[in-house]
C-alpha cells in the first residue's frame, strides 16, 4: 500500500500533498478488487446509500418541477427555481406540520385546494431534504471506513490470496481476451469477404457481356437512321466499330 499522493494548489504553486478522502492505495493490487472480492458486502452497503442519495436528489427534483409558478415564487425555492432553499422549507415544513397537529387535518400532494398541495409537497421534501443530509454524512463515513479496511485487509492478505488477487486481475482478464479472440478473428474475416464480395458482385465478364449488348443495339438502331451520302458513310464506319467488324 502507497501514498496516494495528489496535486493540489498552494500559495499559487502546485504542491504535493497525500488526498484526505482517499489517502491510500494499492501499490499492485487495486483496492477496488480487493472490495469486490474480500469486502463485497461493505462495498453493497455503501452502493445501497449511494443508490438512495441519487433517488432522492430524483424525488426532491420531481417535487420541485411539479410545484406551480406562484409557489415557486415563493422562499422556500431559490431565485433561479432549480433547487429548494433548505433553511427556508425547514421553516415552512414546521410551521405545516404545527398546521396540522393543531388543526387535527392531514395535508395531501393530490389536494385540489392548492395551497393544501403546496405544504404538503413541502412537507415532503423538508423530510427527504433531512435525510439526504444524514445519508451524506453517513455515506461519507462509509467510503472512509471502507478505504481503511481495504488498506488494513491489503497489509494482511495471505500468499494464497495475494495470488488468486493476481490471477483475477491479469490472468483472468487475458484468458477471456485470448477466448475471445477466435470468433472475433473470424467475424473480422467475414466482413472483409463480405466487402470483397459486395465490391465485385458485377464481375469484369458481366460489365463485358452489358457493353457487347448495348453496343448490338445502338447498331441496329442505327441502321434505320438516314442522311446524305456523307452522313451515311459516317453511320456505316460506326456501326461497324460497334459491331467489331
Amino acid at each position: 500500500v502507497d501514498p496516494n499522493i495528489v496535486i493540489k494548489k498552494a500559495n499559487g504553486k502546485d504542491t504535493e500533498v497525500q488526498d484526505k478522502a482517499t489517502p491510500w492505495k494499492g501499490h499492485i493490487l487495486p483496492f477496488g478488487l480487493v472490495q469486490k472480492t474480500h469486502l463485497s458486502d461493505d462495498l453493497a452497503a455503501l452502493a445501497k446509500q449511494e443508490n438512495r442519495l441519487a433517488e432522492i436528489s430524483s424525488t426532491l427534483e420531481e417535487i420541485l418541477e411539479s410545484l406551480s409558478e406562484e409557489d415557486k415564487e415563493l422562499a422556500t425555492v431559490k431565485e433561479s427555481k432549480d433547487a429548494f432553499v433548505n433553511a427556508e422549507v425547514a421553516k415552512a415544513a414546521k410551521a405545516f406540520l404545527k398546521e396540522q397537529k393543531d388543526g387535527n387535518v392531514k395535508f395531501t400532494e393530490d389536494s385540489l385546494v392548492l395551497e393544501e398541495s403546496y405544504k404538503a409537497k413541502i412537507i415532503r421534501a423538508n423530510k427527504l431534504i433531512n435525510e439526504e443530509k444524514a445519508l451524506k454524512k453517513a455515506v461519507k463515513e462509509a467510503a472512509t471506513k471502507l478505504h481503511l479496511k481495504t488498506k488494513t485487509t491489503i497489509e494482511g492478505l495471505s500468499d494464497e490470496q495475494v495470488n488468486n488477487l493476481l490471477h483475477l486481475k491479469w490472468i483472468e482478464p487475458l484468458s477471456s481476451e485470448l477466448a475471445a479472440m477466435p470468433s472475433s478473428l473470424i467475424v473480422q474475416l467475414t466482413n472483409k469477404v463480405q466487402a470483397l464480395a459486395d465490391k465485385y458482385a458485377v464481375t469484369y465478364s458481366q460489365v463485358a457481356s452489358d457493353i457487347k449488348t448495348t453496343e448490338d443495339e445502338l447498331a441496329e438502331m442505327m441502321d434505320g437512321l438516314t442522311g446524305n451520302e456523307f452522313d451515311m458513310q459516317g453511320l456505316a464506319e460506326l456501326t461497324s466499330l460497334l459491331k467489331g467488324e
